[in-house]
């Protein structure tokens, strides 16, 4: 007897396991279903800089899947990170109810409602916000959003899409448009990757790499924006340069200006710039960006030459986030003044 208790508890714990339909997160706006209907994919709903907004009694609330909402001109806590905000009609401060990096996609259990949930935690108060994502593949134009009910630090919100529809709404490959020599602006509207910040032809970054075919160190350097050059040598006007260290020869990998177009990666939104040296004979780079907005000093990394004359560097920067940074001239002009004081003593 005991037997075929084990046996069906077993049977209805496999089934049980399978039918716990679950969304994977694949980023901070599309999931794919665990049951192979496809990926529920927002990305075409994100507009940071026209958020969805509900007017509701005496408070406005505004909401920015994918990216955080920009341009917010309110007080308090809804700033640039901020996915959704909660505002008093009358004015006064704005409250935060969830950033954007904090999304977090789950599936309810008893009616497999796919929602995505957001937080917000200061000064030891937590709010949460959760958006039920209601597929309606008739609602194409624009999704509509609504406010179901809200309690002290809890706001409940309803996002009725085609775009809510496992495999409905496919959004376009995202791209990254070239404004100047080292910034470029998301297709996605999640902002710019601005790397002005870190413009330094006086001291450009450094990265030493062993090729192992060869036994011996190279020397990788790399400024974006304005380029650097060594006096006297082929790395005049470039952007990236490798040094072979024991016999002291310089090759340019790369002119100032980055190729129009980088490679943005359609998983997780990383850009690559490409460089080609047109001086030279095919000599040419990639700076893979890699974005961590906890990284204040960038770090940069040569990858070696994986094929003849290409060669791959690794840059890990919060510039490399999508709306972080900003070009500073007078920073810009602190740095060169320090680089001219240590060069006069």
């Amino acid at each position: 007897m005991w037997r075929v208790v084990v046996s069906l508890l077993l049977a209805w714990s496999f089934q049980t396991a399978l039918s716990q339909l679950e969304c994977e997160q694949v980023d901070r706006c599309s999931c794919e279903m665990t049951d192979g209907s496809g990926r529920i994919n927002l990305h075409a709903l994100a507009h940071p800089n026209n958020l969805y907004r509900i007017d509701h009694s005496i408070f406005t609330f505004l909401y920015s899947p994918c990216g955080a909402m920009k341009n917010v001109n309110v007080t308090g806590e809804c700033n640039d990170a901020t996915s959704v905000c909660q505002l008093f009609k009358e004015g006064g401060p704005g409250y935060n109810y969830g950033g954007a990096d904090s999304a977090r996609f789950s599936v309810d259990p008893d009616t497999k409602q796919v929602r995505i949930s957001y937080k917000h935690n200061a000064n030891n108060i937590t709010r949460v916000s959760n958006v039920n994502l209601v597929c309606d593949p008739g609602q194409r134009e624009k999704a509509l959003f609504e406010l179901e009910w809200a309690e002290p630090l809890l706001l409940n919100f309803k996002l009725t899409s085609v775009c809510a529809c496992p495999g409905g709404c496919m959004a376009p490959a995202v791209t990254c448009n070239m404004k100047d020599s080292c910034t470029c602006d998301m297709s996605d509207g999640t902002g710019a990757i601005n790397l002005h910040p870190l413009d330094n032809p006086w001291a450009p970054l450094r990265s030493s790499h062993l090729q192992p075919d060869l036994g011996r160190n190279f020397t990788y350097y790399y400024n974006p924006c304005s380029g650097f050059s060594f006096t006297n040598t082929m790395c005049t006007n470039v952007s990236t340069c490798q040094v072979d260290t024991e016999a002291q020869l310089f090759y340019a990998l790369g002119d100032v200006a980055p190729q129009p177009n980088p490679d943005v990666n359609q998983e997780n939104g990383s850009v690559t710039f490409h460089y080609v040296n047109t001086e030279d004979t095919g000599r040419h780079s990639d700076i893979r960006l890699i974005c961590d907005p906890d990284q204040h000093v960038p770090e940069f990394t040569s990858l070696g030459e994986p094929s003849e004359n290409f060669y791959v560097m690794a840059l890990k920067t919060r510039c490399a986030c999508p709306g972080l940074c900003k070009d500073d001239p007078i920073a810009r002009k602190a740095r060169y003044l320090e680089w001219k004081a240590s060069n006069s003593r």
